[in-house]
């Protein structure tokens, strides 16, 4: 976890010439892992429970981005 953890601690991540941004990479992760809550809840029907379904999107993207940027780069 240590070597993964050192890696992921630069700005940029390298990949083959071309430096891709820690921030770009992070908000990535972050969509993907709302996309997939939102397509439980809609599966599951808990999404009618929601009052306005792209905004709390969006607000479970920026909550989730950050936790997982705290927790790979405190």
């Amino acid at each position: 976890m240590e070597l993964l953890a050192l890696d992921l601690n630069l700005s940029e991540m390298r990949l083959g010439e071309v430096l891709i941004p820690w921030v770009a990479v992070v908000g990535t992760f972050g969509f993907l892992a709302g996309w997939l809550v939102i397509a439980i809840m809609e599966r599951t029907g808990l999404s009618r429970y929601v009052w306005h379904l792209p905004l709390f999107f969006l607000a479970l993207v920026v909550l989730l981005t950050s936790l997982i940027g705290m927790v790979f780069k405190p």
